[in-house]
């Protein structure tokens, strides 16, 4: 089966039914069917045809939605650019996905309004919600809505038929395009949909940006799979969030844990806020402190649903939605998902053994873009090398350590940054932390920390506070030598806090 089929499929069992909520207007399925059609239609008399690649530049909008649709319609490759990139990393990601037409938003035009984009082979240029002349170098995207329907060309192609290229945050290297097909998009949406039980009756706030996997594949295609209802907003703050559960009974929301914290903080200054819909929310992208997660359940009756994935992977490990949690773990694999732990040679290990986490599913990227490279070092023998550290415990629980690259080793003894932040976090004034090695002549590394403290503290806590806080509950090899607070960490394309920028701070730090 194909993606490009799945928006017709809800159409003819929920015909009337509301797909989608932006901006406080309602598409039902017919209408987002109707005028998919209609722009892949206009795009295909513009010349664009199967296997050209459509750069999109939106942030959350129903012309991202729209958009999405009217290229998997067409057979065209849909190549999502992150709303955060600024003109060098657009540039990047349009002449490596060689995309043929841009599809930008007026609040983004100035990234890459300036681009030789001719000469990087963008021929078609539209832009969403600009003003009359305001950028003429871009026809209106409104004038794709408004073309005569016409029929959308008969396609020929089958599963393995590239649907989208999803590019990486980047925080090792350039970004990679993470090819899916238009069969392991279908997949995703038949295994998520199993894995979290979404249905007909459920409404999922898209509160991520869909222009990252976790929104994309993990909410949008599935809710649309399953006939639920989305609704779409844009970096809600916490009380858009309630209002918005408040207002469309929200049965479902996904959270970076960064933006997590912020909404359980704003909750428990509301006690008597009823949110009676929602049901489940799900968290992933960085690990989930155990601490929020006790705060999260006390305020709100249910407890969080962590799980783990990756641009390349989607939702592939989590613990059950509806089910019984293991606190503080990644859950188990979702349906039709294996795993296995090994060691650097490959070799499966024992339960309650740390090592890498291999993945392997039908849904999960078929390679990279234009790097068969990287393609041939991270799919071997049909596993996904994450090069992320895990183990299994007794009960076939999953429990992420950290990236294989980000484990500090003081002395000969390896240190899980993310053991030491979730000892930070657990600090009463501490908002956000992030763990990383320093170069050190005697060690080889040492352990550094950065924090950022919660808002309307009366009396903050100094770094030797902290690190006497942090001392208190982990062995001493462990704890930070230097602790330094600051008012915001920072954060990469995806929201998570951006390690490699905090690494470059040391390197400038020690070269000072």
């Amino acid at each position: 089966m194909l993606i490009s089929q799945v928006l017709k499929q809800s159409r003819q069992r929920w015909p009337e039914k509301v797909a989608l909520w932006f901006g406080g207007r309602p598409w039902t399925f017919t209408e987002l069917d109707d005028t998919s059609d209609r722009i892949a239609g206009a795009l295909a008399a513009k010349g664009i045809k199967a296997g050209d690649r459509v750069a999109i530049f939106l942030p959350n909008c129903s012309e991202l939605v729209l958009t999405y649709f009217a290229c998997f319609k067409l057979g065209a490759i849909a190549v999502p650019l992150n709303y955060r990139y600024r003109q060098p990393e657009a540039e990047y990601a349009i002449e490596h996905s060689g995309s043929v037409a841009l599809i930008v938003h007026q609040s983004l035009v100035a990234e890459v309004g300036a681009l030789p984009l001719e000469k990087l082979g963008v021929r078609l240029r539209y832009l969403v919600a600009g003003k009359p002349g305001e950028s003429p170098s871009f026809r209106p995207f409104d004038e794709l809505i408004a073309a005569e329907m016409r029929p959308v060309p008969a396609v020929d192609f089958a599963e393995p038929q590239l649907a989208a290229i999803l590019y990486t945050s980047g925080t090792t290297a350039r970004p990679k395009g993470v090819m899916y097909s238009h069969g392991s998009l279908y997949r995703n949406c038949e295994i998520q949909t199993e894995s979290f039980e979404y249905g007909p009756e459920d409404v999922i706030l898209i509160s991520t940006a869909a222009c990252h996997a976790a929104a994309f594949t993990g909410q949008l295609l599935p809710g649309v799979f399953a006939g639920s209802t989305c609704v779409l907003t844009f970096l809600p703050k916490p009380a858009e969030v309630v209002e918005a559960i408040e207002q469309y009974g929200v049965t479902r929301v996904q959270m970076l844990p960064a933006t997590l914290e912020d909404l359980v903080e704003h909750l428990e200054t509301l006690p008597d806020v009823s949110l009676a819909p929602w049901r489940c929310c799900t968290a992933g992208g960085d690990v989930v402190p155990l601490d929020l997660q006790r705060r999260f359940q006390k305020r709100v009756g249910f407890e969080i649903t962590e799980l783990y994935g990756m641009t390349e992977l989607l939702s592939c490990i989590s613990n059950p939605p509806f089910g019984a949690k293991r606190l503080g773990s990644i859950g188990k694999p979702v349906v039709r998902t294996s795993l296995r732990i090994v060691d650097d040679k490959d070799a499966e290990l024992p339960r309650n053994t740390v090592g890498e986490l291999l993945v392997k599913n039908d849904a999960m990227m078929v390679g990279y873009w234009r790097n068969e490279e990287a393609t041939s070092a991270a799919l071997r023998d049909g596993w996904m090398h994450t090069g992320d550290v895990s183990k299994v415990d007794d009960e076939g629980f999953c429990w992420f350590v950290g990236r294989k690259k980000e484990l500090i080793i003081r002395g000969g003894s390896n240190i899980s940054p993310l053991e030491v932040e979730e000892v930070l976090d657990e600090h009463p004034a501490v908002h956000l932390s992030c763990v990383v090695g320093a170069p050190d002549k005697h060690f080889g590394e040492i352990v550094t920390a950065y924090v950022s403290l919660r808002q309307g503290l009366q009396a903050a806590p100094s770094p030797e506070e902290l690190r006497t806080f942090v001392a208190e509950r982990i062995a001493a090899y462990k704890v930070p030598e230097k602790i330094t607070v600051l008012d915001e960490l920072p954060l990469n394309a995806t929201g998570k806090v951006d390690r490699k920028k905090l690494h470059a701070q040391i390197a400038a730090d020690l070269a000072n």
